[in-house]
């Protein structure tokens, strides 16, 4: 979340804003800025899953993730260490998936995440945007004219060269189903704009529609679908990927057979223990529901 920052933490900012200048940048032989390209079905890491005390700084964080397999990770801190972030990613030849952030939908969209958007440009990256509001309850369609004034205007910082604009549906957010994003991407109507899917959010929010009905409204928008382990016996509490009792396989089955082709994203939110642990039994559990599907 980008959040009000001290002096001091400004200056740092500015700093590492000025070394990343020279961090590579992803061009074409004609030497115009591209997309990176993401290979299909690829798994990446949130970054609530290198809270581990074995992996204490940022170039330890991405290093784990590059011995164990993973394609790269979200951040959700914001410009303060964004990028110190990115450096540490493109040193291991990992990529940068998503900036998560929580705006309130009927506050005024904060300056700052056009410098954080600045850092992305040419990254195939996210910027994932899950609105809160005091003012208005979930999926209220009353706030959608405020919500697709800031998402134009995140989208135009964006340009047509990276990153992209997802919606990020979340339990008790003003954004809390996926049809939300659905709602408002197709009201912004940019293929720069979509929305993201998300297992848990999607289980704990009671269904109002089958998941293949949902998947064949959201699969012209959808940017990233995300997953983890589920305890079902355990309100759907979010576990690693191998010690689940919900059948992952399956429900990405359908995702598939809705014709998603992207990246996955691996939520590990209130997950216990040391980071590698926990990360290299997904990534094992990983391999077999990438068999099972034939990806």
């Amino acid at each position: 979340m980008l959040n009000s920052m001290t002096r001091r933490e400004w200056m740092a900012t500015a700093a590492m804003m000025a070394g990343a200048a020279a961090l590579p940048r992803p061009v074409s032989a004609e030497g115009k800025t591209k997309f990176r390209e993401i290979a299909p079905w690829t798994l990446y890491s949130f970054d609530n899953g290198l809270n581990g005390p074995d992996v204490p700084e940022i170039g330890a964080k991405a290093a784990l993730l590059k011995k164990l397999g993973y394609a790269g990770m979200t951040d959700h801190y914001g410009l303060h260490r964004l990028a110190q972030v990115l450096e540490a990613l493109d040193k291991e030849g990992l990529e940068f998936a998503s900036l998560y952030w929580t705006p309130k939908v009927e506050d005024e969209l904060d300056p700052k995440l056009r410098d954080a958007i600045t850092l992305l440009r040419g990254r195939r990256a996210r910027i994932e945007i899950g609105f809160l509001s005091k003012q208005f309850k979930p999926s209220d369609p009353a706030a959608d004219a405020k919500a697709i004034e800031t998402i134009r205007r995140v989208a135009e910082w964006c340009g047509d060269t990276g990153p992209v604009v997802s919606i990020y549906p979340h339990k008790g957010f003003w954004t809390e189903r996926v049809e939300d994003g659905v709602r408002l991407a197709r009201q912004v109507g940019l293929k720069t704009v979509g929305t993201n899917l998300n297992l848990v959010h999607w289980k704990w929010v009671p269904e109002l529609k089958p998941l293949d009905a949902l998947l064949a409204e959201a699969a012209p928008h959808l940017m990233l679908v995300t997953i983890n382990g589920l305890d079902t016996k355990n309100k759907n509490a979010i576990v690693s990927l191998a010690d689940g009792d919900f059948d992952v396989a399956p429900w990405l089955a359908a995702v598939k057979k809705a014709g998603y082709n992207g990246p996955i994203g691996l939520q590990c939110y209130s997950i216990k223990g040391p980071s590698e642990d926990h990360l290299k039994r997904s990534m094992a559990k990983w391999q077999e529901i990438k068999k099972q599907l034939g990806v």
